[in-house]
């Protein structure tokens, strides 16, 4: 009898440690980099969202179930006006304003992992997998890396400028370094 209550009370703690963590926008950064024909580019969400559910065993992460992330397309900023509108243009942000991934499987690696997912940028969606360094100390989960594709991946002509003289890369990458509590 024992014997099954401290299994029964270990399958419980187990499913205990199934834990919700949500983005900490303040202490995490997101942006998009690229290239064009005049200089390198770079635009920051100012604010985004998202969401892991990991289970933690010894103060390490042992899985994460899942995840999701977004952002509005409003929120990218580049500190100039011009590019910014090129840029909401390009993304098609009045009939698609949000960006979003949604994970559908995770692989760990120690302090690594392999996200697999559905990104959804100008009403488009695309099966995305990137690599994440992981880390987890105090009840906080940081997540960090890069994650390069193509505009046109997602039916988007890269912008221009100038009737077309200042051309945007076709590839651009996005950077994370994302804490969550």
């Amino acid at each position: 009898m024992k014997s099954l209550f401290a299994i029964t009370l270990g399958l419980l703690m187990q499913v205990a440690t199934a834990q919700q963590f949500t983005v900490q926008p303040e202490n995490s950064k997101l942006s998009v980099s690229g290239t064009s024909t005049l200089h390198d580019w770079e635009c920051v969400a100012e604010t985004f969202k998202g969401n892991i559910s990991a289970k933690i065993e010894n103060d390490q992460i042992v899985s994460i179930d899942k995840f999701n992330f977004q952002f509005q397309v409003e929120d990218l900023k580049s500190g100039k006006s011009a590019m910014d509108n090129k840029t909401y243009d390009a993304l098609k942000e009045k009939k698609h304003p949000t960006i979003t991934y949604n994970g559908t499987a995770v692989v760990m690696n120690g302090h690594s992992a392999t996200f697999s997912g559905t990104m959804k940028i100008a009403g488009k969606e695309r099966e995305m997998v990137t690599k994440v360094k992981m880390n987890y100390s105090n009840g906080v989960i940081k997540l960090s890396g890069a994650k390069a594709f193509n505009l046109t991946d997602f039916n988007m002509d890269p912008p221009t400028a100038v009737f077309g003289t200042i051309k945007t890369g076709d590839e651009v990458k996005i950077h994370y370094n994302i804490q969550l509590k």
